[in-house]
């Protein structure tokens, strides 16, 4: 079999639309050439020799592990601990508070939505940890989701590189990092305690499978969707909020929110209310 596989312009916008309208993947076909090496390897994995061989089985078998396989290697997932750490911050000082009551211990559900290979959701962990009064008066359950099932299973084994935790603060590094060779090992009591789900934000059902939250973090996925599917995601996340619940966004992520659903709380913090 040949190793080379050199996709037309013409395929190239089919595989571009296909990604768009059953996946809700947003990428111009131009872009797609980012990944074709990735593409090419799934073609040698697969032994398929065409592209039209590969589109039947993407479009009309409906191939999971092919799907899969593509979905993986078309999604960009650059993240590292501590990014954009001030949302952790206002979340854990300003946000998380307003839960503590006199009594009991109220349960806060944090969903993250992509949580990639899982920093993002550590750090929130981390940060909350870091917080005197909130670990020991909430009962925080943390979710990740993601559409990629190799960032989920990195996220669930919880080892990262020197230049993953280059930003986090130097006690939590220690404290909370075990040494791995060249590399960091999450404390166990971390991924034991955070759910990792491997699941497309536009799946069928995907409210009565997660449930609602009292926090969602969503940033940097956005980007990847056009106007249209925005608008699906926002009324998704909607979904899946409790009453006046808070969506924290990325910088980028924030443009054309649906202002009927979301109302925005913390001015150059792209955080919001849901509008009930």
């Amino acid at each position: 079999m040949d190793s080379k596989i050199n996709l037309t312009q013409e395929e190239l916008e089919k595989l571009a639309e296909y990604l768009q309208k059953n996946i809700g993947i947003h990428l111009e076909s131009q872009k797609l050439l980012r990944f074709k090496r990735k593409i090419e390897e799934i073609f040698l994995k697969h032994k398929i020799e065409s592209f039209s061989t590969f589109y039947h089985r993407l479009r009309f078998l409906n191939s999971e592990t092919l799907i899969q396989d593509l979905t993986n290697a078309v999604t960009v997932n650059e993240t590292y601990f501590w990014r954009e750490h001030e949302q952790f911050n206002l979340l854990s000082k300003e946000v998380l508070p307003q839960f503590i009551e006199a009594s009991g211990l109220k349960t806060v559900r944090i969903l993250v939505s992509p949580c990639s290979s899982g920093e993002e959701l550590y750090s929130i962990m981390l940060s909350i940890l870091d917080t005197p009064g909130l670990i020991e008066r909430l009962n925080i359950e943390m979710v990740g989701i993601d559409i990629d099932s190799t960032m989920i299973q990195k996220a669930k084994t919880g080892l990262y590189s020197k230049r993953s935790v280059d930003k986090l603060p130097k006690h939590l590094l220690e404290k909370y990092f075990t040494k791995v060779g060249m590399l960091y090992q999450v404390d166990k009591s971390l991924t034991h305690a955070a759910k990792f789900i491997q699941i497309n934000i536009f799946d069928e059902g995907i409210q009565e499978r997660l449930g609602e939250y009292d926090v969602l973090f969503s940033r940097n996925m956005l980007i990847y969707f056009n106007a249209r599917d925005k608008q699906r995601c926002f009324k998704t996340f909607w979904s899946l909020m409790k009453k006046d619940a808070k969506l924290f966004l990325g910088h980028a992520d924030a443009n054309n929110i649906d202002k009927k659903l979301f109302t925005p709380i913390k001015n150059g913090f792209h955080v919001f209310r849901k509008i009930a």
